[in-house]
């Protein structure tokens, strides 16, 4: 679920698409009311497949969890999908990304909303800010000694939800952190077994948060269930030739069980 939006820091030469990046992120600080919309435009096309493929899965009084929920662009989507009597739990880290996440959320009284990162284990932790892109905030120490550090609360899925509780589906971006997140989940899938995921798959943020992109599918494998590349042309098997540990590669898998 990524966006065009890339950090300029891993990419240093200024190409036409770094100066849409800079732009981008200066409307986020300085016109909000303008970039949102624009935003949300953006997502609903670049996520087109995503989408159709949520639709499909969530029904009325399903229950999602969006991980890494930035503004609140997907949490709107799936509060839709889910209905009045279903339920979606929104976490995103951030400050100021936070705030704006309560504003969109105020309009659905379906959507819960909790002021933490998701991970392995439950308590404190840092969040590494960036300032030349709102949705590359890291739980994980970066190349770029500038980053400004704020302490955050950080859960596992398995501690916010109670044993037995439902959950359908878990939608998660958070910046090259799945693999903990996931882990944090453990329990929540065993309860669930029918659960959908949806998740980012960026080689080299795992990389740089500790873990590596095979772990992330082994992880998932061993809860029975299928992985799958998310394309236009719908699911097709993740091929690990086409797996790149290069800054700009990503994919957004499915997983469900076989």
């Amino acid at each position: 679920m990524r966006v065009i939006f890339h950090d300029s820091s891993i990419a240093p030469l200024m190409s036409g698409a770094s100066v849409l990046h800079t732009f981008g992120n200066k409307l986020y600080q300085h016109a909000f009311p303008i970039y949102r919309p624009v935003y949300a435009a953006y997502k609903s096309y670049a996520d087109h497949a995503e989408r159709q493929l949520v639709r499909q899965i969530l029904g009325p009084g399903a229950v999602a969890i969006d991980a890494g929920a930035n503004i609140g662009i997907y949490s709107q989507f799936l509060a839709r999908c889910v209905g009045p009597a279903g339920s979606v739990h929104a976490f995103e880290p951030a400050p100021e990304n936070f705030e704006r996440l309560r504003a969109a959320a105020q309009r659905f009284s379906n959507i819960h909303l909790l002021q933490a990162a998701v991970g392995e284990r439950s308590g404190k932790s840092e969040l590494y800010l960036s300032d030349a892109l709102n949705v590359d905030h890291r739980t994980y120490p970066t190349d770029n000694p500038a980053r400004r550090v704020v302490q955050i609360d950080m859960v596992a899925l398995d501690d916010y939800f109670k044993p037995g509780q439902r959950v359908d589906f878990i939608k998660m971006d958070v910046q090259g952190y799945e693999l903990q997140g996931l882990r944090g989940a453990s329990r929540i899938l065993d309860d669930n077994p029918a659960a959908k995921v949806l998740l980012e798959l960026w080689p080299y943020g795992l990389k740089k948060a500790g873990t590596n992109w095979a772990e992330l599918i082994d992880v998932l494998k061993r809860k029975n269930m299928t992985v799958s590349e998310i394309t236009r042309r719908g699911l097709v098997p993740v091929r690990s030739s086409s797996i790149s540990d290069a800054p700009d590669f990503f994919v957004n898998l499915f997983a469900s069980q076989r």
